[in-house]
């Protein structure tokens, strides 16, 4: 069976992989790197610098263990040279899973589909045809854009092109509090740029639980970042004499105008529709995607859709489920759709934000991180994990704190498999650990709390 597949993000060198082990005949079509917006441009660049960049927001917690940093600094080449060593190295890493699996990578641009075949531009400037039995379309997705706000590559720009400022921006306003927005911000803030973040909606992260994203707020405007919620941008003019940024900010019917040096849209993404692939094939589509049954097929049962592209939710560890989903349903393998209400919403801040689940219940139940060993033991303070049940069972966690995104795991299992609280209190977590919080509040939810 010929299998060509377009996009070789997350989702497509995912399917590509997994359709050929099930022994596919698999064509991947990529116009530039692998490993897509996540891998270049998004999720490994920007942790790898969070990771350097920490110790600069920490140095006072630091010094609180006995750590004198007063000589402390950095040396930015250095940390984008860490950064483009991750990239390379995943990149590197995806293009010999993709040859040990037999994969024909084409690099080139799919412009239009005809029949059963998707012709594309190929990096020479050639047109090429790739014939196909099964159509995957992996396109992912694009910076959504705001009215009135034109893109360049250097004043006013999105989170492609944040990572390879010149300069370190004196002055910088991220619009959009989302993740994405509170990332660049943090690593920004570090780097010695003072940030203005300002979302739209009444509190950044919108949709999440407002008592734990409230946690995280005031540690952003601790840090120094300033943060301004119900806020719009209703006016941007570049003044190129002067080499900066003047805007009009509305925060609820009172305007205000402010400066800047760069101006960074975090206002989201949304999918890579393409007519001219689509429109040929029947494919159904909206500006929110395309359209897929559980098992990622479109209205063409010969052609599916998974990750960005088909606006489920737009997030890389997704994308990698409704390949392998979109792959066995291809070859009539056993597969269970995917309950999007339990995929991991993380936020790689400082602290961390983790989510799962439905974030409303019946009850709630919090623990505290100050009441954990191994936080005392960092001098961590802020913090806690928060969960909603309803009938023993745990709905949804809220975590935000140190190692908050690893810890999320242990919820979504809990709530996957439908464990009853009780029995999560049989659990023994060790000790000293930030794991313990999940069992301790399971603790406070049956009324039996041990360390609080």
């Amino acid at each position: 069976m010929k299998i060509v597949i377009i996009g070789g993000g997350p989702a497509g060198y995912v399917a590509a992989i997994r359709a050929s082990q099930m022994g596919g005949e698999v064509t991947l079509i990529e116009k530039e790197n692998v490993g897509g917006t996540c891998v270049n441009r998004g999720c490994i660049p920007t942790k790898a610098i969070l990771k350097s960049v920490h110790p600069l927001l920490e140095r006072e917690k630091i010094e609180q263990l006995g750590v004198n940093f007063s000589d402390l600094n950095y040396d930015i080449n250095k940390i984008r040279s860490h950064s483009n060593k991750a990239v390379i190295m995943s990149r590197q890493g995806i293009e010999y899973l993709l040859k040990k699996n037999n994969v024909t990578v084409v690099k080139g641009e799919a412009v239009e589909a005809q029949g059963k075949s998707i012709i594309l531009k190929t990096t020479e400037n050639k047109e090429e045809k790739v014939n196909f039995d099964k159509l995957i379309i992996a396109l992912g997705s694009v910076v959504s854009k705001i009215p009135k706000i034109e893109f360049d590559t250097n004043k006013v720009i999105t989170s492609d092109y944040a990572l390879l400022l010149k300069e370190i921006p004196k002055r910088l306003l991220i619009i959009g509090g989302g993740a994405v927005g509170l990332e660049f911000g943090i690593i920004y803030k570090a780097l010695g740029s003072s940030v203005t973040i300002v979302e739209m909606m009444e509190q950044i992260l919108p949709g999440e639980d407002s008592e734990s994203v409230e946690i995280l707020n005031k540690s952003l405007i601790k840090s120094g970042i300033n943060v301004i919620t119900s806020c719009k941008v209703e006016n941007l003019e570049v003044d190129s004499s002067k080499n900066e940024i003047k805007l009009s900010l509305n925060k609820e019917g009172s305007l205000t105008e402010e400066i800047f040096d760069v101006v960074l849209v975090a206002a989201g993404r949304k999918p890579n529709v393409i007519e001219s692939i689509l429109n040929p094939l029947n494919v159904e589509y909206s500006v929110k995607g395309i359209v897929v049954n559980d098992y990622m097929q479109t209205s063409n049962p010969d052609v599916f859709a998974i990750g960005d592209i088909n606006g489920k939710s737009m997030l890389a560890h997704t994308a990698y489920k409704e390949a392998i989903i979109a792959s066995c349903k291809i070859f009539d393998k056993e597969t269970k759709p995917i309950n999007y209400d339990l995929m991991p919403r993380c936020v790689y801040s400082l602290p961390e934000f983790a989510s799962v689940g439905k974030t409303k219940g019946e009850k709630s139940f919090v623990f505290p991180y100050s009441a954990n060993g191994r936080a005392r033991a960092h001098a961590i303070k802020e913090g806690m994990i928060k969960i909603f049940t309803e009938d023993n069972y745990i709905t949804g966690c809220t975590i935000v704190g140190e190692n908050a995104t690893e810890l999320i795991a242990s919820a979504e299992i809990a709530i996957k498999e439908k464990i009853d609280i009780k029995k999560l209190t049989d659990i023994t977590f060790p000790h000293p650990t930030f794991s313990e919080v999940f069992g301790e509040v399971c603790e406070v939810a049956i009324g039996l709390p041990l360390h609080i």
